[in-house]
């Protein structure tokens, strides 16, 4: 059945909650069709309906999930409410779980290699039935590319968890997405780096109150040039609902 959506500045964002994302992640396994999950954030979604190149990308994407309290506030404001959060270090927490008891393999792509080490090893000891069938680091050349690919390639991963950072994520696997061989590959972030233990997200009480982005401010000043696209994000949004709002009137 077709998937409903939201269309925010221009991006489809699935109205789907955790346990429906779950649902539909089985059914693509079960399928053997390759599939490309994009965890969405208000920024890299600004940052598409700025870059038509960037736009079209997330466009050709299976699956886009609200990824922030940014990109659910918006569905609210444009009249089309997205049920939750549905975010990329929560879904690659749920997929684990879920390949240890299903049996899926995985293959852990991106980060700095002491972190993906980490990270593999901290979540092979929670999840000691996981199948990990391969991992490599972020930090690789270009002309290594074709040996990483063909790595995962051979390694024949249900979930694919790439955390190289957006958008250069999304790129690679829609680029490579046909040769990879992963039933689904998901854009994760510097969710590593929380599996790993490098990095901590914010106190329940800030997450539910849509006040993460507020949090790694704090703790990375440096982002702060990259937050200065949420109010963008906020302005252009409400631009849209109020354009939608005049063509109702017409």
């Amino acid at each position: 059945m077709p998937m409903k959506t939201v269309s925010i500045l221009g991006i489809p964002v699935a109205c789907l909650t955790m346990q429906q994302v779950l649902a539909w992640v089985e059914k693509r396994i079960e399928a053997g069709k390759p599939a490309h999950i994009v965890t969405a954030n208000a920024e890299i979604i600004y940052r598409a309906s700025r870059k038509p190149e960037l736009g079209k990308l997330l466009r050709q994407a299976d699956l886009i999930t609200a990824d922030g309290s940014g990109v659910v506030w918006a569905g609210h404001k444009l009249n089309s409410p997205l049920p939750e959060r549905v975010t990329g270090v929560d879904l690659t927490q749920q997929l684990l779980a879920w390949a240890a008891e299903k049996s899926w393999r995985v293959y852990f792509l991106g980060a700095k290699p002491e972190v993906v080490e980490k990270a593999v090893l901290r979540t092979l000891s929670k999840h000691p039935q996981l199948q990990i069938s391969g991992y490599h680091h972020g930090y690789f050349a270009k002309q290594e590319i074709d040996q990483v690919v063909s790595n995962i390639h051979k390694a024949k991963p249900h979930l694919l968890f790439v955390a190289l950072g957006a958008p250069r994520q999304e790129y690679f696997i829609q680029e490579h997405l046909e040769q990879l061989a992963a039933s689904v590959a998901i854009g994760v972030g510097g969710t590593f780096d929380v599996l790993a233990g490098t990095a901590q997200r914010a106190p329940l009480w800030m997450q539910q109150r849509g006040l993460e982005w507020l949090y790694r401010l704090c703790r990375q000043p440096r982002r702060l040039g990259r937050m200065l696209a949420l109010p963008c994000f906020v302005g252009t949004v409400l631009r849209q609902r109020k354009a939608s709002q005049g063509l109702d009137k017409t």
